[in-house]
This record gives C-alpha cells, structure tokens and sequence, in this order.
C-alpha cells in the first residue's frame, strides 16, 4: 500500500468514527477562526435549508468536524481531497 493509500484509509477511518459508517459527506471551506479575509477550514456541507450555500459561517447547526488548514488555498485544496474521496472504499 502506497504512503498515499495508507493516509486515505486512515483519515477515512476517522472521519467515519466522528460522521458515522457509511457516511458520504460532502466538504466545502468555511470561517473556522474570527477573523480571517478567506476560509481558511474545512467543514461537512449544512444541510439545513436555511444555510445559503455559499455561505461560508459555521453555526450550530452545521455538522462536525470543522478542520482549520490555514490557508485558504490549503482548506480549498483540502475539501477538493475531500470531496474526490466521498464514496471511496
């Protein structure tokens, strides 16, 4: 297995322990620090109706886990990861 593959399942692994099995989030970049220009995190998308989705803020009503990369090219890059995994096996 791939240095590549083994991070993959591991961090699959985790996010399923936080989102539950057979979870098929869906990720975007969101405000996880006050006050940053950019997003600079990455967040499971809210399915409450009332979250426009191009509304970056987290509330109380959005899933679990909100992961700070940084950057926002980084939290970009990552929920592109993210959302290229969804469904991977």
């Amino acid at each position: 297995m791939s240095a590549l593959s083994a991070a993959r399942t591991a961090a699959r692994r985790d996010l399923l322990s936080v989102l539950g099995a057979g979870a098929r989030t869906e990720w975007r970049t969101c405000f996880s620090t006050d006050g940053s220009e950019e997003p600079t995190g990455v967040a499971p998308v809210c399915p409450d109706e009332g979250h426009e989705e191009d509304d970056g803020s987290v509330y109380v009503c959005c899933p679990e886990p909100v992961i700070e990369a940084d950057s926002h090219t980084m939290a970009a890059y990552l929920a592109a990861l993210l959302n290229a995994d969804r469904g991977a096996s």
